[in-house]
């Protein structure tokens, strides 16, 4: 295996490789750039980076939008042996704060427009990009010193500490080596060629995910390494598929709620969904949450094929994928070469491989639950046919997935409900939703309507958009012991709770909901403004 992510793209990010490495937007035009200037860019920004203080094993954390810069200033700090920290650009302050806090970057990398929350003295300092991608701003100041070129770190240093939700609420950082995070995308490369076409694939691929998100930025990282160009795509879903019609991408990655989207918009009709994604698309690739099997047919009745993959953050985002050449609809695909996985007695997915991450960020315990004799825990349970198609068909973890892939821990909302409205039966869903709500099961007591959405502006005001309360449906029954909704030492049992709610959340969602449930409706305080 490869040591590192600087020796890994060394074949292709090089000063004589004039093929297109990345397309991106700026001041509304498109604008290509070179491997030879992508690595001319990883250079020179890793002398800014030296300039700023950065030595081996200090950490950056950045928090931007998907772009062309976000690019070259991973693999600039990658060539340094200094460890990213990602950052979601929705992130609330509080969330910044604490992962700042918990990580202890020597920088904070943001662009020229982002409000700082307040940084304790001692804390990162803070570098700003231009608004406008391809401006790397307080970056663009390096000379030409080749470090591209001539990587220095090794299979053991820290790539990545990039942070998922925790069960109980608290995110985890998980440590992610160049070992990890090179074995991982030479394994995806093996995987993805095709007998016939090869990585043509791979040709132009079109990320919009944010790179904050591993999974996008394994997608970065495997078309460098196929030598293939990135297309940087940003904004809602109009303008995703107006950017994918511009572009003619041959690979798109994305969670289920985009391909959700583009089949609506299309109004269902196969030739429209073809024509939305260009002739040159060769395939598209969803994970992150389910996918409905009819979406999946609808794809391919468009002349897409739409296949699953598989992982979490922990496996370096990958465990299985699908392809054209290798895929079972309604499996997430096969485990990558290298990759190990087993069944466990009670059906929970373990995995092994040298993708498998380092640990949590000062947490051993949680790391010893997670790497138990040598194979991780993933927290999900599925099967294994005869020819290795994995099936995942739950989670032991109460993590909720949003349909846009988003993970939440919904204990933390819970337990402000609980707290300052004095409720137990409280119960967040959205799996597989785009949005969460809340279920207050009251119970024949009296709750206050007022209470419960000053209770969620709270929640909303402290998290990110993805996380945040839409709607609060008050059901007049009670958790129910004899049904098993109730532990005996009196915790909510939530997925019992879903299963027997499962026609009233259904309802809710579609803005049916029968008259025995209240529900009041989340809408953000405007701003007061002095006058």
């Amino acid at each position: 295996m490869v040591s590192s992510i600087p020796a890994l793209l060394a074949s292709h990010i090089r000063p004589d490789n004039s093929a297109p490495a990345q397309r991106f937007t700026s001041s509304g035009h498109w604008v290509q750039r070179s491997y030879a200037e992508l690595w001319y860019l990883i250079g020179s920004t890793a002398a800014a980076l030296r300039a700023l203080g950065v030595r081996h094993g200090d950490r950056v954390a950045v928090q931007l939008r998907t772009r062309a810069d976000w690019s070259v200033i991973d693999l600039a700090a990658a060539t340094l042996g200094a460890p990213l920290v990602p950052i979601y650009p929705t992130s609330a302050p509080a969330q910044v704060l604490d992962i700042v806090e918990r990580t202890r970057p020597v920088l904070l990398i943001v662009d020229a427009l982002h409000i700082v929350p307040g940084l304790d003295a001692g804390g990162p300092a803070v570098v700003r990009v231009g608004a406008e991608d391809g401006d790397l701003g307080e970056l663009a100041a390096g000379d030409d010193t080749g470090a591209a070129a001539t990587p220095t770190v090794g299979p053991h240093d820290l790539y990545s500490i990039s942070f998922t939700s925790g069960s109980a609420g608290k995110s985890k950082g998980c440590l992610l080596t160049h070992g990890n995070f090179a074995a991982v995308v030479t394994m995806a490369v093996a995987a993805e060629t095709h007998p016939e076409y090869g990585l043509a694939h791979r040709d132009i691929a079109f990320v919009f995910l944010p790179l904050a998100h591993a999974s996008a930025r394994l997608q970065q990282l495997t078309t460098f390494a196929a030598g293939g160009e990135l297309v940087y795509g940003h904004g809602d879903t109009a303008r995703i598929l107006e950017q994918i019609a511009q572009t003619g991408p041959t690979y798109v990655p994305g969670m289920p709620r985009l391909f959700e989207s583009a089949y609506l918009r299309a109004n269902r009709d196969p030739l429209v969904l073809r024509a939305m994604f260009g002739d040159r698309l060769i395939y598209a690739l969803t994970g992150g949450a389910p996918i409905a099997p009819e979406l999946l047919a609808a794809y391919a009745a468009a002349g897409i094929p739409l296949v699953e993959g598989y992982g979490s953050t922990e496996t370096s985002t990958a465990l299985t994928i699908a392809t054209p050449h290798a895929n079972r609809p309604g499996t997430v695909g096969r485990a990558l070469p290298g990759v190990e996985l087993r069944i466990a007695g009670d059906g929970e997915i373990l995995a092994r491989g040298p993708n498998m991450f380092a640990g949590y960020l000062d947490d051993p315990e949680a790391t010893a639950q997670a790497l138990r004799d040598d194979w991780f825990h993933t927290g999900d349970l599925g099967h294994l046919d005869s020819d290795g198609y994995l099936t995942v068909t739950g989670r032991k973890k109460n993590l909720i997935i949003t349909s846009t892939g988003k993970n939440v821990a919904p204990e933390y909302a819970e337990n402000i409900f609980r707290q300052t409205c004095r409720l137990d039966g409280v119960v967040v869903a959205g799996d597989n939703r785009p949005y969460l709500i809340a279920l207050v099961l009251a119970g024949g007591h009296t709750v206050d309507d007022d209470e419960l959405a000053s209770a969620a502006r709270l929640i909303n005001s402290a998290v990110s958009p993805p996380e945040r309360i839409r709607k609060i449906a008050v059901v007049d029954r009670a958790l129910s012991r004899a049904d098993g909704e109730l532990t005996e030492s009196g915790k909510t049992v939530r997925p019992t709770v879903l299963a027997h709610l499962r026609g009233v959340v259904d309802d809710i969602y579609q803005g049916t909901a029968p008259d025995s449930v209240r529900v009041i409706e989340i809408v953000r305080r405007p701003l007061r403004h002095a006058s």
